[in-house]
């Protein structure tokens, strides 16, 4: 079962390492709300029908048991984290998006301390900082300084942002676990569109700018991170909690950097030690990894008694 969600949980990291790439590709054509609208409207065509004959839920009854908790997901996990992180990425790159995405692990251990009394063990907090330390090697080709160095603008910010709402999302998510993954997902979804429709007329379209390259990514939204990645993350999560699975976020960036390597840039070896210490990181928080002290054997002296 373990392994099992660690295979959700990497399989959703890499869809969501394509939706850097795409995404940026996508903002250039389109505004953001356009982008987050037509991901999850794309979305909610498979969704649907797969809850339908997977889960068989009575939609109406779930709406209106749990239409809280339903609705606080969609406008923190749909509505504001997807047009942040596409209003982002029309300022920052790619890279940059990645990087500041490796605050989201620590940020989810931060909220579970605060808000739910979650203890950390030195294992988790030594995964966290190894996983840290690979991700910013392989940022900046392995000169670790040169994260000091990095211009960061209005984009920066709005990624920064664009974590706090994640957190939440993730930290609320454990409220659902009782709704089947594929209707819950499904339903944030609907909520999430309809919501944003009114949004739309704040961001008018210019169809002149649209290209082939912006719809592609539009597609890849829809069917990658939307479908396939917050299924395998909501399933992850609930069997690993939401601090293990925001660990596995670390992956993004490497993910990036092989996803790069298909589209005909080379791949360095400060790519392969930062690999090498995500996944050392990922280990150790997820305690597959476990160091025990030997026992120290004393031999029995026999004591001697007075005569």
């Amino acid at each position: 079962m373990k392994y099992r969600a660690w295979a959700f949980l990497i399989l959703c990291n890499l869809f969501w390492a394509g939706n850097m790439i795409f995404g940026k590709y996508s903002a250039s054509d389109f505004p953001a709300v356009w982008i987050a609208l037509l991901r999850w409207a794309i979305a909610v065509v498979i969704l649907v029908p797969m809850a339908h004959f997977i889960e068989k839920p009575a939609w109406l009854r779930v709406w209106k048991d749990n239409w809280k908790i339903i609705l606080l997901l969609s406008v923190t996990g749909v509505v504001i984290y997807n047009i942040l992180t596409y209003s982002a990425l029309r300022y920052t790159s790619s890279t940059n998006g990645a990087l500041i995405n490796t605050l989201t692990p620590a940020m989810i251990m931060l909220f579970s301390l605060i808000f739910m009394k979650v203890k950390l063990s030195g294992m988790k907090i030594a995964g966290m900082v190894v996983s840290f330390l690979g991700v910013l090697t392989v940022l900046t080709k392995g000169n670790l300084l040169q994260v000091f160095h990095t211009a960061y603008n209005k984009g920066d910010a709005l990624m920064i942002v664009v974590i706090l709402f994640w957190t939440v999302y993730s930290l609320l998510s454990k409220k659902a676990k009782h709704i089947p993954s594929i209707t819950m997902i499904a339903m944030t979804a609907i909520v999430g569109v309809i919501l944003m429709i009114p949004l739309l007329f704040t961001q008018p379209l210019d169809v002149s700018r649209i290209t082939p390259l912006g719809i592609t990514g539009i597609i890849y939204l829809g069917l990658f991170p939307s479908v396939g990645s917050f299924i395998f993350w909501n399933q992850g999560m609930k069997m690993l909690g939401p601090n293990t699975a925001g660990m596995t976020m670390n992956l993004i960036p490497i993910f990036t950097a092989i996803i790069a390597v298909f589209l005909g840039q080379q791949l360095v070896a400060s790519q392969f030690i930062g690999g090498l210490l995500v996944i050392g990181g990922m280990i150790l928080t997820a305690g597959l990894f476990k160091w025990r002290p030997r026992a120290r054997h004393v031999s029995a002296v026999p004591s001697s008694s007075k005569s």
